[in-house]
């Protein structure tokens, strides 16, 4: 297989277990690290800073005005928690930006594995707990096996999503029968 960025991937390059025979090989066909679902994760987080913003300036305000006059003491503290927000809305997709075009994605007969560079990580067929996607008009697009895990499955060892997969459907209806799941599909 022939990847978009031209480069030529060996055939296998997981280590299959004793009887393991891979069903499906893929890689993203995407580079973006951006997902559809991700508009939904930033709302909430939007909504979720914003409440947090109103707590602030209730309580904290109205408190350090009591406390003294001048309020320049909290522009460091004001300004290390917005760096830090940004950060952490930041992360996923600084992660996705990094570790997608290092990616493979492997369906065997017996598990879920993700290779990128040198770090594999796998789920157990009997694992899968949730099986959708979220299907592009191309064909391509995002497969979740496993809703306990964060997106990404970051500093995870267990594979929970398959992002930009080529040929989604396909993928979906092989997990489907391999697992007995219904898949469902997300808007």
């Amino acid at each position: 297989m022939r990847p978009a960025g031209g480069r030529y991937r060996a055939p296998v390059a997981v280590d299959l277990l004793p009887g393991e025979q891979v069903l499906w090989q893929g890689a993203p066909v995407r580079r973006t690290p951006f997902l559809r679902t991700d508009s939904r994760w930033l709302w909430f987080h939007l909504k979720f800073d914003l409440g947090l913003l109103v707590l602030v300036a209730v309580v904290v305000v109205p408190l350090a005005l009591w406390w003294d006059d001048d309020l320049t003491f909290l522009w460091p503290l004001v300004t290390a928690w917005v760096a830090m927000d940004v950060l952490r809305v930041a992360e996923p997709f600084i992660w996705r930006y990094l570790t997608l075009p290092r990616t493979t994605y492997y369906v065997t007969d017996q598990r879920v594995v993700a290779v990128r560079g040198r770090r594999v990580r796998t789920t157990q067929l009997g694992s899968i707990d949730e099986l959708s996607a979220a299907v592009a008009p191309d064909g391509s697009g995002h497969v979740k096996i496993d809703r306990r895990i964060s997106p990404d499955g970051f500093l995870q060892a267990t594979v929970a999503e398959l992002i930009h997969v080529p040929d989604a459907r396909e993928v979906v209806m092989l997990l489907s029968t391999l697992t007995g799941q219904q898949a469902s599909y997300v808007d």
